[in-house]
């Protein structure tokens, strides 16, 4: 059984093979990996989308070996599934359906996955039965308490407004490999998912519990483009005051703020270290107050889980810089944190393999973890085909 998966960004998209091992085995199996390639898409529509996806499919079919008969499912992931599509669940026509009208939720990666989906289907027809994966999804189990915003309840009620959670699929695969890793440290953790878009969990027996983005992936942490979580105050008074549009808003918040808006030249955390080395003013400010944001954000999180006792690094940055981690865990060590300093140097690069860089006089764990969206969505894919029993195409 081979699975094609497709995980959509904003501007690129990335296509994967994998067999029956990644649901066999524990961990980021390699063996369960057959191919996988990586492409630019201009645009960041649905038409583009379409044609790169397309594209994919015959490159992997060819560079793999592979014959289009060896593909028994298409997975995708589907960042925004709004309150109705909250599990993983076979694509239909009414799923599309669901899946167009939370584009204004997700404008720059709903339409995308979509695209994808129109290529699997003209490509495989009603052979192949795909599935898609939410990002939203994980965070289902967050209580009422924290899911719900203290607003109107006909906001609630109409216009769905709640938190939804992104970035879930990674945190479901970073709980799961936490689970394989450390299972006598897996009841309460916080995995901080930190790339260019930043967010945390805290995770309680495996479930999510809370979250830092909410309605949109806006909420919460610092970004490399994003402002996180601010004073909305300040959005009624730009609106009311200096007349802005929900547009020119929409650019700024999503697009020209976070590191990019304090460093004055850079949303990228490698660039924003190097300038803060050269003793940048703003760019050590960026950078300190990224690290403020975040070690805030872990306390907090730790109360939701009345105590911690892993907390992971993952993402781009997460992964890559050392100084990111250390910086968090020295604001953190009256929670009982303590850092292995040479495991955390070790722990760079694309090749290094998931490591613990905890101290042993630490109270906590500290875990490096390579993302694994692409894993996680086959995994449950093969997870859902093995718990059902598919008829027809619906």
């Amino acid at each position: 059984m081979n699975i094609l998966v497709f995980n959509a960004g904003s501007s690129t998209l990335k296509a994967s093979l994998f067999n029956e091992n990644v649901f066999l085995k524990k961990g980021r199996d390699a063996t369960s990996l057959l191919f996988e390639t990586n492409t630019k898409v201009a645009g960041g529509e649905r038409a583009p989308f379409k044609k790169a996806a397309s594209g994919a499919i015959q490159k992997i079919l060819k560079d793999s070996g592979q014959k289009k008969e060896s593909i028994s499912m298409v997975g995708h992931r589907i960042v925004h599934g709004g309150t109705k599509l909250r599990a993983t669940t076979v694509i239909d026509k009414g799923v599309i359906e669901e899946i167009e009208s939370r584009i204004a939720l997700a404008p720059a990666h709903n339409p995308n996955a979509l695209g994808c989906i129109d290529a699997a289907q003209s490509f495989f027809g009603k052979e192949i039965r795909q599935i898609a994966v939410f990002d939203t999804a994980f965070h289902r189990t967050i209580p009422e308490m924290r899911s719900l915003y203290p607003v109107p309840h006909e906001w609630t009620e109409k216009f769905e407004i709640r938190r939804y959670g992104f970035h879930g699929i990674n945190h479901a695969y970073c709980s799961r490999r936490a689970g394989e890793m450390l299972p006598d440290s897996a009841e309460r953790i916080i995995i901080c998912h930190l790339g260019n878009g930043c967010s945390l969990s805290a995770v309680l027996h495996g479930v999510s519990v809370n979250t830092t983005m909410g309605f949109t992936p806006l909420e919460g942490l610092m970004m490399g483009t994003r402002c996180g979580s601010i004073d909305p105050g300040i959005i009624l008074h730009l609106i009311n005051n200096e007349k802005f549009d929900g547009e020119k808003l929409d650019e700024i918040l999503n697009k020209k703020s976070g590191l990019l808006a304090v460093s004055g030249k850079t949303g990228d955390m490698r660039e924003i270290l190097e300038a803060r080395s050269g003793h940048d003013e703003k760019a050590a400010l960026a950078f300190d107050m990224f690290i403020d944001r975040l070690s805030h954000y872990i306390a907090a999180f730790t109360a939701s889980l009345g105590g911690l006792d892993t907390l992971v690094f993952t993402g781009g940055i997460g992964e890559h810089s050392a100084e990111v981690r250390q910086s968090v865990v020295e604001n953190l060590t009256y929670l009982g944190l303590r850092l292995d300093a040479q495991a955390n140097k070790d722990a760079v690069g694309d090749d290094t393999a998931d490591a613990t860089i905890s101290a042993k006089n630490s109270k906590v764990a500290i875990l490096k973890i390579r993302a694994g969206e692409d894993f996680e969505i086959a995994r449950q894919c093969f997870e859902f085909a093995s718990a059902q029993v598919f008829t027809s195409w619906p």
